[in-house]
C-alpha cells in the first residue's frame, strides 16, 4: 500500500513533469474551429470564412431542396483595408445546378447567412460558385 508521502511525491513529479511539456502537446490541435471566432451572427469578415476553408456548407434553396457545397478559395487582399473585400469560391455537385441568386448558407458551427452565389464556369464536372464582398468595417 502506497503511503501518502509517497503518493504526494509522485504526484509532483508528475505535474512538474507536465509543466515541462511543450505547448505544441498541450496546445488544442490548430485545425478545431472555435465557434466564437467563425459564428455569423457577429458579422461577416474574411479571417471567418478563411478559417472555413476546405469545410462543408448547405445551400438551402427557395424550394426546399439543399445542395451540398465545400468552400475551396478564400481570394483578396491580404492587408486589412476598408472597406474589405474578398471572394469566396464553393465547389458542388454538376446537379442540381445553381443559378445565380440569393440563397441561405449553412455551416454546422457558423450558423446561417444569406449569401448571393453566382456559378463560375470551369472545366471540370463539378461546378464552382462565388460570393463577393465589399464589406465596411
Amino acid at each position: 500500500m502506497m503511503k501518502r508521502r509517497e503518493f504526494l511525491a509522485a504526484g509532483s513529479s508528475l505535474i512538474a513533469t507536465a509543466g515541462l511539456a511543450p505547448t505544441s502537446l498541450v496546445a488544442a490541435p490548430a485545425n478545431q474551429l472555435d465557434i466564437r471566432e467563425i459564428e455569423f451572427g457577429t458579422g461577416l469578415r474574411k479571417a471567418k470564412f478563411a478559417a472555413l476553408l476546405q469545410q462543408t456548407f448547405y445551400v438551402h434553396e427557395e424550394t426546399g431542396g439543399t445542395v451540398t457545397v465545400r468552400l475551396v478559395k478564400v481570394a483578396g487582399t491580404e492587408q486589412l483595408t476598408n472597406p474589405e473585400q474578398f471572394s469566396l469560391f464553393f465547389r458542388g455537385p454538376s446537379l442540381p445546378s445553381l443559378r445565380a441568386g440569393t440563397y441561405t448558407v449553412e455551416h454546422y458551427l457558423a450558423g446561417r447567412t444569406p449569401l448571393y452565389l453566382e456559378p463560375v464556369p470551369t472545366t471540370t464536372h463539378d461546378l464552382l460558385y462565388r460570393a463577393d464582398f465589399c464589406l465596411l468595417h
